[in-house]
């Protein structure tokens, strides 16, 4: 199903508001909120993997990868 240029600019919009709460917390930031969809939430270096999910379910829902899914890391000795 093709994204409407609205919806692509919305989850474009959520993207960049996710990454930059994801930058606050890599750099030492306490909390970092995110809005979307008429709703706020307050992500805190705790969950930070709740925010790292959310932002691979818009890039998937972006076309910028293929899945939502953590890719797995193959172990080399």
């Amino acid at each position: 199903m093709a994204l409407t240029e609205e919806r692509r600019a919305a989850l474009q919009a959520q993207l960049d508001q996710a990454r930059a709460a994801e930058f606050k917390l890599e750099t030492g930031g306490m909390r970092a909120s995110v809005s979307y969809d008429g709703e706020q939430v307050t992500y805190s270096a705790a969950n930070r993997a709740s925010l790292r999910s959310f932002i691979r379910r818009l890039e998937a829902q972006l076309g910028l990868r293929r899945s939502a899914r953590a890719r797995s890391r193959g172990v080399t000795f």
